[in-house]
Parts: C-alpha cells; structure tokens; sequence
C-alpha cells in the first residue's frame, strides 16, 4: 500500500479490560479462545442469599442469569492521590476506569509521557442509583459540592485527566450502546486533527446495585433463557452484563517512527445516525446501518472484499439481527461470491452497554494479533429471518486459524449500534511484521508505589515470560525503561540467562530500594587507570559514545602522528603495540578523551552531577565539563603538557601507607609529597633512587609502600623544567568561568572563577601537590546523604579513595563506569549496570536517549499490580427507608482489603517529590499534622509539606480550611490558605490569631473591671 494511503491510519497501541469472569485482557481472550460462556446462572442458594423474594425466583419468567465483573468494588486509591472517604464516593465505574486507563498507557509504553499531548474519550452507563445512594448515603469529611462530582459519571474524563496529568482533550461520549465506540470514533478525528498525540478511548458499564437475574418480558431486548444464541434460530435477545475496555490510539507513522508496539491498525471510523428511517426511535435501520459501514468502506479506501470478518453489534433480538446482516449485505453489494466470517462477543458476556462496542473492538484486536477467530456462542441454525443466503456473511461458530487472501492483509470491521439511531463502524487491519530486534543486553527496571506492589509485579513479569520464551528480554528492558512511570520504589534486575532471570525475578531476597531525590557528582580518576582497549566495547556498541571519541581522534591524528583509535586497541586489526598507551605522551591525552567522552555520554542521558571532582589529569575533566575550556581545546592543552612531561628526566612515584605528617621524616631534598588521596595515605615523587632509599627506609618503619606504575614524577620537583613552557603554551587559550561547581587539587576547595580561568593556576596544578583527600573532604561537608557519585573513568581507584574518607557515608552511593583491567566483562553492559544503579537509587536518567539507536521496540508485558481495597460498589439507596429508619447520617468510613489481591492499609506513602520530612516544632503543629495525615490518609507529613503536591485542591482546600478552623477557632479565610499552604506557616497565623484573641479577652475584661 502506498505510504500516503496511511496518512489517515491509527494504530491501536495499547490495551486493558475488565470483563466478565475476566480480570484482564490476557483471561479474556483465553475465555473467547475456548469458547466459553461468561454468564453466570444464579442457584437457588444463591438467590436467596441475595434476598431474592420466592415469589419472583419462582416465577416462570424469572431468568436467574447476569453478566457481571469481579470485585467492583476494588480500587487502588493510595495510587490516585484519593482520600479513602473520596474514594467511596466515586462512582464504582470511574474508579475502575482511572486502573483500566493507567493500565492502557502502562501497555502502551505511555504512563509516564508527560511530554506527550493525551486526550481521553470516554463513555459510561447512567449510574442514577449510584447518585441516589450518595445522596441519601453522604460521607464525613467529602463536601457535597464535591460529592455530586465524584458520584456522577458525567465527570469521569475529567477527573482521570486530573489525577494522570493528561493534557489533551477530555470527553464524555453518550450515544446509548454505540458510546465507545463512538468515543474511539471522536479520538481517531482528534488524532488527525492533531489535538492530541496520543488518544485513549473506551467505556465502561458497572452497575452499582446487586446483580440478581431478570424478569423476562416478550418484545423486550432480554433474553428468555439468559443466554445471547446471536443470529440463531432460537434467539430471543441478549443478556445485560457488566464491563469496561480501554484502547490507547496513535497516528500510525508516528508509532512505527517511535517503535511502539501495534496491535492493530484502524484504517477508518464512521457515525452515523438513522433519523427517521426507521419504523420508531429504538428500532434500528437498514438504510442507517448500512451508510455508515459504506462511509468506513470509503474513507478507509478499501473495497468489502478484503475484509474477511466482522465482529457484529450481535443483540440476538428477532428484529436486530436480521436488520444488521440486511445492512451488512446491502454494505458489501450482496456479493455472494466473497466469503466473510461473523460473530458476535454478547454471546459470550451479554450486552455492556456504554462498553459493548469497545468489547467488540477489542475482541477484534486480539482476533487479529493472534490470527484467530474465536466462535460466536450458542449458534446451530440461522434465524429464518437472516438473509445470509443473499452475501457473504457466515457466522464463525468455532475457533478457526484466519484464512484471508495473501495479497492483502486481514481486515476485519466492528460495527456498534445504539438505541435512538447513532451508528458506528470500524475498519480494522492487522499490524505490520515488526523488524527484528537487536540482541541489546540490558537491565530490567522494575518500580512501583509500594514493596508488595513491585513483588507482586516481579511474580507475574516472571510467569509472562515463561509463558512467552521467545520474547526479546531486549524489548522487555527497553519497554520497562522507556514506557512506565518509574515509582519510587525500585529494582534493577541483571540475569546471566533466561533461567537466571526467572530465578531472580522470583527471588523472595529483599533487593528493593526507595529512591530518593539524590545528588549525583562525577569523579575523574588520573594517570594509572588507563589500560589497552579501555571503553573499547562503548565504542564499538554506543553510537553516541563513538561519535565524541571520533570527534576527539580527529584532533588528536595530527597532534600524535599515530592513530589513536590503533593506540587504545580500537582497531579490528591487530595493533602492533599494545603498550604505548602506558606511555605518558599518550597516556594523558587518550585517558581525558575517554573519561571526557564517558561524562558527555552521563550528561546526554540527562544526568547532571551537583558537583565534581578529579584527581590531576582528572581535574582537566571536570574544568571541560563545566565549561572552562572546549573538548578539542583540552585536548590540545593537555597533549602539549604530556609532551612536556615526556621530555623530562624520568623519575618514580610511591604509594605510602601513611599521613603526610608522618612521610616527613623520611623525606629526601629531592623527594615531593606529590598526593595526599586520603588523611591516612600519600604519594611521594622524584628521582628513582631517591625513591627506592625511601621505600626500603618506609618498610623498615613498618610502613607499607607500592612501587607505582609511572615514568615520570609527577606534581614533584622535577616538573620545574617544563612550567615556563607550559606556561607559554597556556597563555594562547581563553578560558571561561566554571557553570559546574568543581573542587581543586591545588587548594583542596571550591574552585574559584578567577583560579580556574588563570594559566597560572594550571601550571600550579602540574607541579604542587595534589590535594585530593581535603577537596574530597571539602566537597562531602557539602553534600547530603543520600548522593551518588559516579566514577567517570576506568576502574575503582576514586570508589576506593572515597570509602576511605572520614566524611563517608554508608548511605553514599558510589558507581563504577568502566571495569577494571583484570575484569572480563562486556563494556557496555558494565555501563548498562550502573546507569541502573544510579536509576534505583533516585538519578534521572533519560532511557529514551540511551535507547535511541538501538533495534528494539515496545511490547507486550504485564501491567502494574494495583493494591486493592474493597470500597462500597453494590449499593441500596432505599434500604434505610424500608427498614423505617430516619435521617441517615454521614458515614464513617471502613475500607477492608479486597480478598486475594495485593492488600493495603488505610494510609499511604507521601509523595517522593516532598523529601524527608520536617517534624513539628510544637503542639499546634504537632494536632495540623495530626488532621493533615487524617484528611490525606498520608502515614506521615512535614510541616514543610506543600498542600498541593500532597494532593489537596480548591475543593479539599475549604474541606480542610473548615477542619482547622473547628479545631483552632479561629477564622481564616482561603486566600491566606492559598498563601500559606502548609503546616509552617499556617500554625504561624494560628499562633497570631490565638494572641490576638487573648489579648481582646484580657482588654474586655480589662473594661469590665474598670466599669
């Protein structure tokens, strides 16, 4: 097909479901797969346990059957930021949507996509029971302006879009049965528009009182028997069920473009209405229907006779069917020599209502990802009525691979149709063959709310993917890294195997941390960490990584005369000496190129250090991240002082077990203290023997020593000769004030604008000691606890230096980028662990990014585990009144864990954003705490806590204003709320007000004593 043609395609990107005897989508298509009837027939224990009056179960009309959902009355509030009192107020059908929507975008890869426009479309079923109950039923603590929101399903769009931060359009679709599919009809058109760049549509239909059968009535949509026998012979209509779909819709080039996950591709949309062609207003029309599936037909530029099935609006009624196969024909121009299959999903949960179309879309989907059509229920012999004979519609009355021409791909349409005449149709194509992925080794990141949460996760990621052996675990880490919102409690899994992954991943050993709002500060190693073919698998697997060390040789080529690529081992061929990048005329230049490049690659995964230290040469570093010189610059500062240096006499340099203070003694005229890397140890620089009479005279003191690995003697005397040179050489470059805070080897502090911008500090630098231990030092005063520092450089000699700090801290963090040279292990999944390292511990890391070049795509995963609670859902607005009871009063609420899920207590955690938080200082702000926590259902709150990051609004602002005031008595209006917004401030005006009412009672009393 011509690329053009798909300008108007959309492609079903991600998915969620409740249904019947289905929790998710993964059971639903089991259940249509094997045929199974989802409607539950009532026992005569059962009905009576239901209070169901004898008089009505044993009426011969009576049809003990109805299609309804598990647990609705289970909701995840702590997840949505809801109060447990607001929560039992929302409509049982809003609260199942705010999981279905959240699941759809996590299925997507989009929950976390706040850069992404997201519009929501959706439809829901007339909850007045619901209304009536919580009008009559009010709870303490939720306003009834507030109530009259939550409990109406009219707000369903806009309270989602709230809690999830989606910016795009919001609406609520009504068209009676045809409402989500309509909705999905409204978000393709916003979507082409490009109101949105990302649509999620669908409905839901919930019923808030108990299901408990029907009485049937002849004429009437309800069937005789409680089953849906669609297009059969013995139909006599549908059953009501219960139900809810979420699809999540993206222009198609734009998903392919971002490697996302397709399911299908909706080619065209169609609405329409009958008008008055039709014999009365619940009645469907031929002519109506089949306009609608013909405009489908049209705008989706494909002929009938490519689509080989159609998933019915199916009632089973005596006047619907034959109406819609009628229309369909008239549709496809009666051809009879085409074959098409039907079937219709009511026959296997009943009618949904506001959710049937969307439960046929998604039955449809799946019908086209698994290349299967499921059978349609309770089907052994047409309706007499049905012209079947006069087109190509058969129904598909069992599950059959989905046979279709080759030439074209299968199609399918879906049709819902909703009483009072609005019609809407789907044309649906199966998706392209996604391209091979790439075998990228990654780690899988892991997050969620809770610790029970991200176990309960862990146990169904591993049993998906033993249920899947031939996923790409590439797809799986890039999925988890770029597709769902990473929560504040986390895991990063890396497995040697698949085997090894299942294990992990059902390992009961507690390995989960809660990340924090860490620092992070980049630490560059020096001369002696370099080794042959260091970050060469970086090189060779990291297209950003090349590009900047690529940038870096070019400038070196000429500086060198060798190739620097052959001189790190880059080279495929074999290098004729692998030691010259020992060799300090080289050494120097290639170890700040990479240890540049590994920081420029930190820097584009959008980790930014707070602060930033190196050791020597790892000073250029820094000085070149912040901004002091550029790289190419750098470079060749930093070649002409290894030249320098390389022209000097050779010397030594010794690694003492020992302070500075206690090196004195045996210290030699020509001896340096050329370190000092922690308070217990230093290195000493100079000539060989004077090194070696050092050393033996050390040992003999019991004082251990090592022989360093160097030619040269490095920050000693013996650089004296080269300073005026490298002076000179100096003075020809600019150097610009530091945008990142570094510390200085020279000074052991801060680096100051003026010393990093002087060449006389740099020529300082080369020759004094290197104070790294009192710049650590120094630099640790200035941090808080929780920070990660990441050595941007090969090995662990700056991870070691660091723990060996007095100012260290076991809740420090250190990371390694680079293995050692005795470690054999892959360079970049190296890399790879400890981005996930700096990941679980709180660092932002922009996984897109690093993702951006390699063969991999979103995919199919389990969605997050929700920890239910069981809210009220079946409900009885009258009860109290039969009962002859009087005036209700607000409810007090109680909220139990639902039976068989993840369980939770009645508070949850503050928001990560806040920090730790700040105890109070007094006794009143020790009770604000007190009714905050209440009022939030928080475990725990500062008084330094912003009341609208905890979650509070307008609304819940005057709820809370009007606790405080009955609490304090004292009058406080909004607005100073508004200002203060949090415990701090707020006991401050307390503090005022409750002075100033003493002192007017005091001066009243005062006036009556006088008198």
């Amino acid at each position: 097909m011509e690329k053009s043609s798909r300008k108007k395609d959309i492609a079903i990107i991600g998915m969620s479901g409740r249904f019947p005897q289905s929790r998710d989508l993964l059971s639903f298509w089991k259940n249509l797969a094997d045929g199974k009837e989802l409607v539950h027939f009532f026992s005569g224990e059962e009905l009576k346990a239901l209070q169901v009056a004898p008089e009505i179960y044993n009426n011969p009309a009576f049809v003990p059957a109805a299609s309804f959902i598990d647990q609705p009355g289970s909701f995840d509030y702590n997840f949505f930021g809801y109060t447990k009192e607001e929560a039992a107020v929302l409509d049982p059908q809003v609260r199942i949507m705010h999981e279905l929507v959240w699941s759809a975008l996590d299925d997507a890869g989009y929950a976390a996509a706040e850069q992404e426009t997201i519009g929501l479309y959706l439809a829901a079923s007339d909850n007045l029971n619901w209304r009536a109950y919580r009008m009559l039923h009010p709870v303490a603590g939720v306003s009834a302006f507030l109530a009259s929101r939550m409990a109406n399903k009219d707000f369903i769009s806009t309270l989602i879009a709230y809690k999830l931060g989606l910016k795009g359009p919001g609406y609520l679709v009504d068209t009676a049965c045809s409402g989500s599919l309509s909705a999905v009809h409204i978000a393709c058109r916003n979507l082409l528009l490009k109101e949105c760049s990302i649509a999620v549509a669908g409905g839901v239909s919930v019923a808030s009182y108990e299901p408990k059968g029907y009485l049937f009535q002849e004429g009437l949509i309800a069937s005789a028997d409680g089953h849906c026998r669609a297009f059969d012979e013995k139909a006599s209509g549908t059953v009501w069920g219960e139900g809810a779909g979420v699809v999540v819709l993206k222009r198609f080039d734009d998903a392919l473009r971002d490697n996302d996950h397709i399911y299908a591709v909706i080619k065209a949309s169609a609405v329409n209405n009958d008008g008055r062609r039709k014999v009365g207003y619940t009645a469907p029309s031929i002519e109506g229907q089949a306009e609608c599936i013909r405009m489908a037909h049209r705008v989706a530029e494909v002929t009938p006779e490519t689509i080989s099935y159609i998933e019915t609006h199916g009632t089973g009624t005596r006047l619907g069917d034959p109406t819609e196969i009628e229309a369909l024909n008239k549709a496809f121009g009666y051809n009879t020599r085409h074959r098409c299959a039907i079937g219709a999903v009511k026959s296997n949960i009943g009618h949904l209502d506001a959710a049937a179309g969307v439960a046929g879309l998604i039955k449809a989907t799946l019908a086209l990802k698994h290349q299967q059509l499921p059978p349609s229920l309770h089907y052994t012999k047409a309706n007499p009525e049905i012209n079947f004979a006069g087109g190509p519609f058969y129904v598909n009355s069992e599950l059959s691979h989905w046979q279709h021409a080759p030439e074209v791909p299968r199609r399918a349409g879906v049709s819902s149709f909703g009483i009072g005449g609005t019609n809407a149709h789907i044309v649906l194509e199966e998706a392209p063959v996604a391209t091979g992925t790439a075998a990228v080794s990654a780690p899988l990141l892991l997050s969620a709310k809770t610790t029970a949460s991200l176990n309960a996760y862990k146990l169904q990621l591993a049993d998906f993917l033993e249920d899947n052996p031939d996923i790409h675990i590439a797809d799986v880490a890039y999925t988890l890294a770029t597709g769902r919102q990473h929560h504040r409690c986390r895991e990063s899994i890396a497995a040697a195997g698949f085997q090894d992954l299942l294990s992990k991943l059902r390992s009961s050993t507690p390995r989960s941390v809660m990340a924090t709002n860490v620092k992070t500060v980049f630490m560059f190693p020096g001369q002696g960490t370099q080794y042959f073919r260091m970050a060469a698998d970086l090189y060779h697997q990291q297209p950003y990584f090349r590009q900047v060390m690529d940038r870096g040789f070019a400038v070196l080529r000429p500086l060198l005369g060798l190739d620097p690529a052959a001189i790190l081992g880059y080279m495929s061929q074999a290098p004729a000496d692998d030691s010259a990048v020992h060799q300090t005329v080289y050494t120097q230049p290639l170890l700040f190129l990479v240890e540049y490049a590994l920081a420029d690659w930190l820097l584009q995964a959008g980790i930014k250090p707070a602060a930033m230290i190196g050791h020597s040469l790892g000073e250029y570093v820094a000085a070149c991240i912040s901004g002091v010189f550029s790289m190419e610059d750098g470079l060749r500062i930093v070649t002409e002082r290894a030249r320098l240096m390389y022209a000097l006499a050779p010397g030594a340099m010794l690694a003492v077990q020992a302070s500075r203070e206690q090196v004195q003694p045996f210290l030699t005229p020509g001896l340096s203290v050329a370190a000092i890397n922690t308070p217990g140890t230093c290195v000493l620089a100079g000539p060989g023997t004077e090194v070696q009479q050092a050393a033996e005279k050390l040992q003999a003191a019991a004082i251990s020593t090592v022989r360093l690995n160097t030619s040269h003697a490095f920050h000693s005397a013996m650089m004296d000769d080269m300073l005026p040179a490298f002076r000179t050489w100096l003075a020809g470059y600019q150097f610009s004030t530091p945008t990142i805070p570094y510390y200085s080897n020279l000074t052991g502090q801060l680096i100051t604008a003026e010393q990093a911008t002087s060449p006389d500090y740099w020529v300082a630098h080369l020759r004094h000691t290197v104070l790294f231990a009192d710049g650590l030092a120094a630099l640790l005063q200035q941090l808080p606890k929780e920070t990660v520092f990441i050595e941007a450089g090969p090995g662990k000699t700056l991870t070691g230096l660091l723990k060996h700090q007095p100012g260290y801290q076991e809740s420090f963090i250190p990371v390694t980028t680079v293995r050692t040279a005795k470690e054999q292990a892959n360079d970049n999944e190296y890399m790879q662990l400890a981005l996930a390292t700096c990941w679980k511990y709180g660092v932002k890391v922009n996984w897109q990014t690093l993702y951006k070049d390699a063969a991999v795509r979103k995919t199919m995963l389990p969605l997050y585990c929700f920890q239910q609670t069981s809210l009220p859902a079946r409900v009885d607005p009258f009860s109290h009144m039969q009962a002859g009871a009087g005036i209700v009063q607000p409810e007090v609420l109680q909220v139990t864990p639902e039976a068989g899920t993840v369980t939770v207590t009645d508070t949850r955690s503050r928001p990560e954003e806040l920090g730790d938080p700040v105890p109070p200082q007094n006794a009143i702000q020790s009770r604000l705490c007190e009714l905050w926590c209440q009022f939030f259902g928080v475990d725990t709150i500062g008084i330094t806590d912003d009341f609208f990051l905890l979650g509070g609004d307008s609304l819940r602002a005057m709820s809370l204003l009007g606790r405080i005031q009955k609490e304090f008595s004292v009058e406080m209006n909004i607005q100073d709320f508004y200002t203060d917004a949090n415990i701090q401030r707020i006991s401050r005006e307390i503090e005022i007000m409750t002075r100033l009412t003493a002192t007017r009672k005091v001066t009243q009393q005062t006036k009556k004593i006088k008198i």
